[in-house]
């Protein structure tokens, strides 16, 4: 070699290496951070997993949804010495096809979730598979065990990786609260990814449980009636509310048709409804008590007043209103009692535009109750301003204006109490700190003062008692309520295939703990209230008085045949 190209090489040489100590230095100096960064991100890998999700109990004791241990396995492809085997024998463990697993070995991620809420039997099989390349970690899994029962009220939950999350009901309204927060894990790799350890960084904190002020005893008993009258009426749907009158706790809501929390998605969206709070419906004559009520407050009705219930309906502005009382002269009472259509479009006559406005107002219709249920229904009421001329007898009929049962249910509560509008609660408490999550002020406004209020409850056991609503009466206590049969708007239009029949009352006279309303939807058979809904108010009242205690007070309940209304 000449000496010329020795010293080219030798040159060449030199730069070289001056290149490679220049960019070690920018390496180990000036960029340190960089590469040390992205060599954690190669040997450490961040998994956050949830903690253990809280319960939701029933005011009785009952766990209604629970959160059960399990396990979930991450796998690393590239470990992996022999895919096709290993996919012929962990697709049984991981229920899933082989073909389906061995393409998702092969063109899926390096890291994947391989199986997730597994029991620990199965996950600790799928790890002797291949102990370097599967990882197992903490998971749980949602448990109702009490089935469908209050599903519409609990909800159910849907998953992101290992995460739980609330997707309706309950269980998406206070997700924040029954998620807790997650365990933090380390994996620590080796430079060619195998894993080495996991490490436990943070521990995190299970989720609150949430206590409800449902009686799973008598959510059951409500929920069973309900579907015996929508199998027996061929009915669309079917809701009740079981509230006591003093607290404002509901006891039972139940909402047919429903569904399994454990699998939602074999139903149709529409059965996730809470309907006696979602849904609004008009109520019919449930209404008249308050009419009736009104009339007295405002002075328009006196003693000894008698109304023209003779031909079968009244005409208001051309338009013809049925009525189906027997042919009478009727006083308020007899109004109510009988549920006359002509009596009460003649009482409500006398009062002004606002006034009848005003009765059906104070008692919490057209406005939410602050229950605290997610998208609660508010229903309608409209304003005097946009009425026409057939509105005053349509609403003193319960036509023109849509309520829920729940709304309903605080309003026969007002009657109950002594007349006091209350808010309602569907939670108790949290227990993390024991307490009620909705505040402890339950009385919202007072609607009637004592004195009329006892006047319409008088009204309302005449209806049980020798009036429309005798189907609902309850061996062994004094019962208030009213009938309701309502034409439901389809189209914009009033018929007569389309109803609801109602019937809300409380029990015991003269001193209510509860209230029960009930609302069928639809039904085919039939669909008078005082023959669909009365007689499952009474099965529902005489199960909600046995599970409380409720003392009879000795009255003869025996039922007979009821007018229809």
């Amino acid at each position: 070699m000449n000496r010329k190209r020795l010293m080219v090489l030798t040159g060449c040489l030199l730069l070289a290496g001056a290149g490679v100590m220049v960019r070690s230095l920018e390496v180990m100096v000036l960029q340190h951070e960089l590469w040390s960064e992205r060599a954690r991100r190669q040997q450490q890998q961040f998994l956050k997993v949830p903690g253990p999700r809280g319960d939701i109990l029933s005011a009785d004791g009952y766990v209604l949804a629970t959160s059960s241990d399990r396990l979930a396995a991450q796998l690393d492809t590239h470990l992996l010495s022999y895919p096709a085997l290993f996919a012929r024998a962990a697709a049984p463990l991981v229920g899933v096809p082989v073909e389906r697993l061995a393409h998702r070995l092969e063109h899926g991620p390096r890291n994947q979730w391989l199986a997730q809420r597994m029991d620990r039997e199965s996950a600790e099989a799928l790890r002797a598979l291949a102990p370097d390349a599967v990882v197992l970690v903490p998971d749980s899994e949602r448990v109702y065990p009490l089935g469908s029962l209050a599903a519409p009220v609990l909800g159910f939950v849907g998953r992101e990786e290992l995460r739980t999350v609330g997707r309706a009901g309950f269980e998406h309204h206070y997700d924040a609260l029954l998620a807790g927060e997650p365990e933090t894990y380390l994996t620590i790799n080796d430079a060619v990814q195998r894993r080495l350890r996991l490490e436990r960084l943070s521990s995190g904190h299970a989720g609150y449980d949430l206590e409800l002020t449902l009686h799973a005893r008598i959510q059951a008993a409500c929920e069973a009636e309900l579907a015996a009258a929508v199998a027996k009426q061929r009915a669309r749907a079917a809701s009740a509310v079981v509230l006591e009158v003093d607290t404002g706790a509901v006891l039972a809501v139940g909402s047919l048709p429903s569904f399994d929390p454990s699998d939602p998605g074999a139903v149709p969206p529409d059965h996730w409804r809470l309907r006696a709070v979602q849904d609004a419906y008009e109520p019919g004559s449930l209404v008249k008590p308050m009419v009736a009520a009104a009339a007295l407050a405002d002075g328009v009705v006196h003693a000894g007043d008698r109304f023209d219930c003779r031909h079968h309906g009244i005409e208001v502005a051309g338009h013809w209103f049925r009525d189906h009382a027997k042919p009478g002269m009727y006083s308020l009472d007899e109004i109510v009692a009988e549920s006359a259509n002509a009596g009460i479009i003649e009482v409500a006559d006398r009062l002004e535009p606002r006034q009848l406005w005003r009765a059906l107002d104070v008692f919490g219709f057209g406005r939410r109750t602050g229950v605290g249920f997610p998208a609660e229904g508010t229903g309608i009421l409209p304003p005097p301003a946009t009425w026409s001329r057939l509105s005053a007898a349509s609403l003193a009929l319960g036509q023109e204006v849509t309520a829920t049962p729940l709304q309903v249910a605080v309003a026969y509560a007002a009657i109950a109490n002594g007349g006091w509008l209350l808010r309602p609660r569907l939670v108790q408490r949290v227990s993390a700190d024991g307490h009620s999550v909705d505040g402890d002020e339950h009385w919202q406004s007072r609607v009637l003062d004592e004195r009329l209020a006892a006047r319409v409850t008088a009204m309302l056991e005449g209806v049980v008692t020798v009036g429309t609503g005798r189907e609902a009466q309850v061996a062994g206590y004094r019962v208030a309520g009213k009938t309701g049969t309502a034409q439901r708007a389809v189209d914009g239009a009033f018929d007569d295939v389309h109803h609801v029949a109602w019937f809300a009352g409380f029990l015991p006279v003269p001193h209510p703990r509860v209230v029960v309303v009930v609302a069928v939807v639809e039904p085919t058979a039939d669909f008078w209230g005082s023959t669909v809904a009365a007689p499952v108010f009474a099965r529902i009242a005489e199960a909600v008085a046995t599970q409380l205690g409720l003392p009879p007070d000795g009255v003869d309940g025996r039922r007979s045949g009821a007018d229809a209304t």
